[in-house]
């Protein structure tokens, strides 16, 4: 399973880590923890340059709403 280093969804600060998907701050030593998290994104890179993590948020978002079950129509 990938870690947390390698999610589109985390931005680093000076001295942590911030998850954009749980809106929260996430210590260094917390990091090798999280490798089961459903939400992991790999980056995706557009003209050579990674998309922002909360770019990768929108797209994550919007993709979970377009595979969300609807009821009969």
């Amino acid at each position: 399973m990938p870690a947390c280093t390698e999610c589109g969804l985390l931005e680093k600060k000076s001295s942590s880590f911030y998850c954009h998907r749980f809106e929260k701050e996430i210590n260094p030593q917390a990091l090798g923890a999280a490798e089961d998290c459903l939400y992991f994104c790999r980056p995706i890179y557009e003209e050579g340059e990674p998309l922002t993590p909360r770019q990768h948020l929108l797209m994550q978002n919007k993709d979970f709403k377009s595979k969300k079950m609807r009821g009969p129509v």
